[in-house]
């Protein structure tokens, strides 16, 4: 295949975040979802001709965020202070 015809990192990144957005969102499947889009490019790319304008050169940059994994929340307080916002002093020892 010629370097024309290869889909730039981008272009990867782009579909298989499509990808990944179409099946789901399903966690862990990154690399299949990788080599999926890889696959699709690369057979999109042989049916261009010669001549063809590549895919990338007309779109704009990617805007889309690449997958964060979620995060657990943080567990919540009643809101209250649990003092003078100061550390705790450390305790004296206790007197034999």
């Amino acid at each position: 295949m010629s370097d024309s015809n290869r889909p730039t990192h981008e272009q990867i990144t782009r579909r298989a975040y499509e990808i990944f957005i179409e099946r789901g969102r399903p966690e862990g499947c990154d690399l299949e979802h990788w080599l999926e889009a890889e696959k699709q490019l690369r057979a999109a790319g042989q049916g261009q001709t010669k001549n063809a304008t590549p895919v990338s050169a007309n779109t704009a940059p990617s805007t889309t965020p690449t997958p964060v994994r979620a995060t657990q929340p943080a567990a919540t307080s009643n809101g209250r202070s649990s003092g003078n916002g100061k550390p705790a002093a450390p305790r004296a020892a206790a007197r034999k």
